[in-house]
């Protein structure tokens, strides 16, 4: 929880992803809680005013676009563990490239 609170200085509103089983099943392996305990878990804590289900792993163009416009967040924000996707590339290169 404190990791949002952390995101939540950042800006006015924390907008949180939630990346489906699916998702995680195809990029680390299986999840150690499931979709809807995630799910119920982040809507509970207190700092995150909003949650996006569907989110892909890869934080590719396409995606980064939908939440610049339809969600109209600032910063992406990850904590200091590494996202990589099967091919050893990282999940979030398109956003670290925005900067």
């Amino acid at each position: 929880a404190m990791c949002c609170l952390q995101a939540k200085a950042v800006g006015d509103e924390l907008v949180l992803g939630l990346i489906p089983d699916s998702e995680i099943l195809r990029c680390k392996g299986p999840p150690v809680m499931n979709e809807e305990e995630r799910h119920i878990l982040v809507e509970a804590v207190k700092w995150v005013d909003e949650v996006i289900t569907g989110v892909p792993y890869d934080l590719n163009p396409q995606f980064m676009q939908e939440l610049f416009t339809k969600h109209r967040i600032d910063y992406v924000i990850h904590g200091d563990d590494p996202c990589l996707l099967p091919d050893g590339t990282d999940a979030y290169a398109h956003a670290k490239k925005l900067g």
